[in-house]
């Protein structure tokens, strides 16, 4: 009897503190735009992908500097940045998340290895996406292949 409320005690306490961590997230929530505009606006943002998922709704750009500018010659350089831009929903209207993430090479391994979401990058890209977002409402008329109906 006892194990049983020490189990539902500490189960409670895990979702408890699980909610209450903090997240952030750099979303850009109820956009009407059909997918094709999304990836339009990214492409806009983050220049062309260095990788696109299947379905097209997860483009991740080529390494670049804290200014976003392309990193040529990665040898040299001990700081890069990706960032990352997924469509979000089944149907309109879509969250489009927009995340920077920082890497840094290891002296020893010469690898680069991940340190997280930069949040202040990530919030300039989520910025720029929204407004291409924006300029892309002033054509209403485009029609969203994956859900017409």
């Amino acid at each position: 009897m006892h194990k049983n409320n020490f189990v539902k005690g500490a189960i409670f306490l895990l979702l408890f503190f699980m909610m209450g961590c903090p997240t952030h997230s750099y979303l850009i929530s109820e956009s009407y735009l059909p997918v094709s505009e999304h990836r339009k606006a990214a492409v806009a943002v983050i220049g062309p992908a260095r990788i696109v998922s299947q379905n097209g709704r997860e483009i991740t750009s080529h390494y670049h500097d804290r200014n976003f500018k392309y990193i040529d010659d990665m040898a040299k350089t001990k700081v890069r940045y990706y960032t990352k831009v997924i469509v979000l929903g089944a149907r309109r209207p879509y969250e489009v998340s927009v995340e920077v993430f920082k890497e840094i090479k290891d002296p020893e391994t010469k690898q680069f290895v991940d340190q997280g979401l930069d949040e202040g990058l990530s919030q300039k890209r989520l910025t720029e996406v929204a407004k291409m977002l924006n300029q892309s409402r002033d054509n209403p008329q485009s029609i969203d292949v994956e859900n017409p109906f």
